[in-house]
């Protein structure tokens, strides 16, 4: 759940924050009280008020923001109670954490008792700033369990058909009620003729053979007193479908489902999935996730989800093998329906044949509003493109078939949307209307893995604003609860390149905690006992062991969250897993040096040995677990790696960079920015090196980059650090091929998957998100906001904004673990002015640029000079130091918001 900006305290004292020094000369003056945490910002595992937990040490988080600057928590205490009651009288049954001296506000580990299957928790805390003044406890957040051991689950796996059905009795009114539900493919869940949730495409895919997700459902309010009955619609999804060559896991969707019942005189009843449900075929007669939907209304059996209902004509449930894996409570954000989309307009291309254009590449479905005679057969047909004569273009679906039939009923207005399938695209084909349809007959129905925003981009060069947008769409149309490469032909996979090539622009342009560390378990549930993980998760599509470039997603995306969210634990949890694949990238690294690849840099231009790229990932794999290793205190295992670390780069050099010319391997912008971005070329060299990458761009292609998808996402970060921030900008804001902006100008709503516009049918996708790399150079170059070194969670800050000539103004903003980080500017001759914004538990670094024609600085923040006749002048609170740092201006903040400008002559 997205934590918004809390307001809970009203004034406060400065303190000291970590590595931050001030006088006390600065400090502000005594605060009247300390507010109080509001609900919506309290978190348990990443979620406010999850349920269904199996997590047996949650960790809990709370948002702090204070309008008086260099505010800090000196202490916090936790109280954990089986009931509000008890928590009102603040009384920790639980658990009671004592005063705990800590400044930490994020991940902090519940240690009370042991916390039971089933049950519902309420918690809140409260936190003592630096004069020891304590606020009052926050408003009570809750949490709840679900069923934590595999022998509490004491139904069978049923199925046999797509509708299964169990009427029951209760003697009494109902307390309390929950149901767990997991299914080998999809399932929607109803109970006395009510849907029960707003779930889609339900549960998440995993490799259901070692593991399959449940979720939790209060049922409470619908069940009643007397007869029951509660239904169940299964589709098969990705347990039945083939991909890839590889047959789904199972022929037909299976069923586990049990309900906890607590009637108001304390009586236990329990209903579980077995022999006894009834089962019919229903009205789904085809169901694929790649092929669609064929619906026939006229098999819709009415109440059969109610009690009355006549059901003599069903059979007996059949029992399925099902899954003997893991069952898993499935904490992530759901996948919904998120928004829908009136067409933008429709054309009439053939007799009887109707397109609709939404104006927007998306992921979901079709809903159709129709009336007609009994049997008329509808068919919606989808496509990201159109050929000029109107009709769509669905070349490059390859084999999916991306449809769906509705069959009328022939009974007065009738709606209908498919239940266990979605699609890619912008334009749907109706055909077989009654009569002639209008715009009110189709809407689209977005829908992917509902994570909440977390950061906003924007400025001044409209092109910016729209390759964002193109970001935006490609990213949240790839959710499918686990990051794929594309929504609309039959592919769809977790490629593991994709999303490690995403993964930081997705973790600042969302909240994606819960949805990767159900990813990372996955890529370790896929992992053989040998190290070898494969190219895709779960895996369907390509190879074990994977092309590094791709395997290395599960070091990478295990250390972003570290990085972004300060996650000790997945770290922890991956530990020993990440070094089985150390060591089997080492059994096949001869002389240090890692040759085997299948990929390379992806759909590159100008072509770069592979061996190059696979070795650059040895390098930055083994860099990286040195870095866990070090984390987790396992210095002599950090000591090993970085060794390692360092033999590789030696062989690196020795097998890719020419001494005569200064560059690596083919010479390609990809071969350059890799060894450049992880600082591999030989002592001296790397000026030699950034000549030849900048002159290749320049010169030999007239300001546009070749690189791939690899390249691609560590070119401009690399201009960047290297000082040609102007460079970067330029390829950014090109409007020629190959570029972003050639894609916005040829009309793309969403990345393509190649640079080029179209080319053969089976790669022609026109939503892949594998070039939407550069959203984090958006946010941490011209945006200006970046991890201090060796920071995590923003605890510690670098604002530091890249001003470019023709770029007049940027605001970007983050929802950060510990509240929101901000950094927005503009400038004009003369003038730069630079807002920040610094959460309480943080504290920042703020580089003020300066132009180059300027001579006498003054530097002020919020009116008071700061900076003046070359000195600092520490007269503004929250500014404590001061320095001249390269070609600006380099002050220390504490936490709060602050607006320096800079005017010069």
């Amino acid at each position: 759940m997205e934590p918004t900006r809390a307001h809970c305290l009203k004034s406060h004292s400065m303190v000291l924050l970590v590595l931050v020094l001030v006088s006390p000369a600065l400090a502000a003056p005594r605060p009247p009280h300390l507010g109080p945490i509001p609900p919506q910002h309290l978190r348990c595992e990443y979620l406010k008020n999850p349920r269904g937990m199996d997590v047996l040490r949650p960790r809990f988080a709370w948002w702090l923001s204070s309008p008086r600057r260099g505010e800090s928590e000196t202490a916090y205490q936790i109280l954990v109670s089986t009931s509000r009651e008890a928590l009102a009288r603040n009384r920790g049954d639980e658990w009671d954490s004592g005063k705990v001296t800590s400044s930490q506000s994020t991940q902090i580990v519940y240690a009370g008792r042991p916390l039971e299957s089933g049950m519902t928790y309420f918690w809140k805390v409260r936190w003592w700033n630096g004069e020891g003044d304590a606020s009052p406890y926050s408003e009570p957040a809750r949490f709840e369990m679900g069923l934590l051991h595999r022998d509490e689950w004491h139904g069978e796996w049923i199925g046999g058909a797509n509708l299964l059905r169990k009427p029951f009795a209760l003697p009494g009114m109902v307390r309390r009620a929950r149901v767990y539900v997991a299914a080998l493919g999809y399932y929607q869940l109803r109970l006395n003729g009510r849907r029960i949730g707003h779930n889609v495409l339900d549960p998440a895919w995993t490799t259901y053979p070692k593991r399959v997700l449940y979720r939790t459902y209060d049922v409470t309010h619908a069940l009643r007193d007397g007869h029951n009955v509660i239904g169940v619609m299964l589709g098969g999804g990705w347990a039945t479908q083939t991909a890839g060559g590889i047959p789904g896991y199972y022929t037909a969707p299976a069923l586990l489902l049990q309900m906890n019942i607590t009637l108001t005189d304390g009586r236990e009843i329990g209903i579980a999935s077995d022999a006894s449900w009834q089962m019919h075929s229903g009205p789904i007669l085809r169901d694929s996730v790649y092929n669609g939907e064929i619906y026939d209304a006229r098999l819709e059996q009415p109440g059969w989800d109610r009690p009355g209902f006549d059901a003599s004509g069903w059979q007996p449930a059949r029992r399925m093998a099902g899954s003997a894996g893991k069952l898993s409570a499935e904490m992530m954000p759901p996948i919904r329906v998120v928004d829908t989309l009136v067409p933008r307009g429709m054309s009439n291309p053939r007799p009887g044949v109707y397109v609709y254009d939404f104006g927007q590449n998306i992921s979901g479905w079709a809903r159709l509003r129709v009336r007609g005679p009994r049997g008329t057969r509808v068919e919606m047909r989808y496509a990201e493109l159109v050929y000029p004569d109107g009709t769509i273009d669905r070349e490059n679906l390859r084999g999916a078939k991306a449809r769906d039939v509705y069959i009328l009923k022939g009974q007065g207005l009738e709606t209908f949307q498919p239940q266990f399938t979605y699609h890619g695209f912008q334009y749907v084909e109706l055909t077989g209307y009654p009569g002639t349809p209008g715009l009110d007959t189709l809407r689209a129905r977005v829908v992917h893995t509902a994570v909440s925003p977390a950061g906003n981009f924007v400025a001044s060069n409209p092109l910016l604003n729209q390759i964002q947008r193109l970001i935006h769409w490609s990213q949240v149309s790839n959710l499918m609860s686990i990051p794929t490469d594309c929504d609309q032909r039959n592919e769809r996979q977790g490629w593991m390149g994709d999303a490690q090539l995403s993964a930081e622009e997705a973790m600042m342009n969302f909240n994606m905690a819960a949805f990767y560390t159900n990813f990372i378990r996955d890529i370790r549930d896929a992992q053989k006992p040998n190290g070898e993980i494969p190219d895709t998760v779960p895996h369907k599509y390509g190879s074990y062991p994977a092309d590094p470039a791709w395997g290395t997603a599960y070091p990478l995306l295990c250390w972003y969250m570290w990085q972004q969210y300060g996650d000790r634990r997945i770290l922890r949890q991956n530990y020993a897993a990440l070094q089985k694949y150390e060591s089997y990238l080492e059994s096949r690294a001869a002389n240090n040096v890692l040759r085997y690849s299948y990929y390379g840099d992806w759909v590159a231009i100008a072509p770069t040995p592979g061996a190059l790229v696979s070795d650059f990932y040895y390098e930055y794999d083994t860099r990286i677990l040195a870095s866990i290793a070090r984390v987790l205190g396992h210095s002599a295992d950090a000591e090993t790696y970085s060794r390692l670390a360092g033999e590789i780069r030696t062989a690196f050099n020795g097998a890719f960079f020419n001494p005569k010319t200064g560059q690596y391997a083919t010479g390609s912008q990809t071969a350059d920015a890799l060894a450049l971005f992880l600082h591999l070329p030989p002592k001296g060299r790397g000026g030699q090196v950034m000549a030849h990458l900048t002159n290749d761009i320049l010169y030999r292609h007239n300001t546009h980059l070749t690189t791939g998808i690899i390249g691609t996402k560590y070119l401009l970060p690399v201009l960047t650090e290297y000082g040609r921030n102007d460079l970067a900008y330029e390829l950014a804001t090109q409007t020629t091929y190959p570029s972003w902006g050639y894609m916005v100008r040829r009309g793309a709503t969403t990345l393509w998957e190649l640079w080029q516009d179209k080319t053969g049918p089976s790669m022609n996708s026109h939503d892949h998100i594998m070039f939407g790399s550069i959203g984090s150079w958006f946010y941490t170059a011209l945006g200006g906001i970046r991890l201090a070194p060796g920071s995590q969670g923003y605890r510690r800050i670098v604002f530091q904004p890249q001003i470019v000539e023709n770029l007049r103004w940027v605001s970007a903003t983050l929802d950060t673990v510990r509240g929101v980080v901000s950094c927005s500017w503009k400038h004009e001759p003369g003038r730069i002015e630079i807002r920040v914004e610094v959460p309480v538990n943080a504290g920042a670094s703020v580089v003020v640029p300066q132009e180059e024609q300027m001579t006498r600085v003054v530097i002020r923040e919020s009116g008071r000079v700061v900076w003046e006749d070359g000195h600092f002048v520490p007269s503004d609170p929250g500014v404590l130091t001061g320095k001249r740092e390269g070609d600006g201006y380099e002050f220390t903040v504490a936490s709060g918001s602050y607006d320096f400008q800079l005017t010069g002559e």
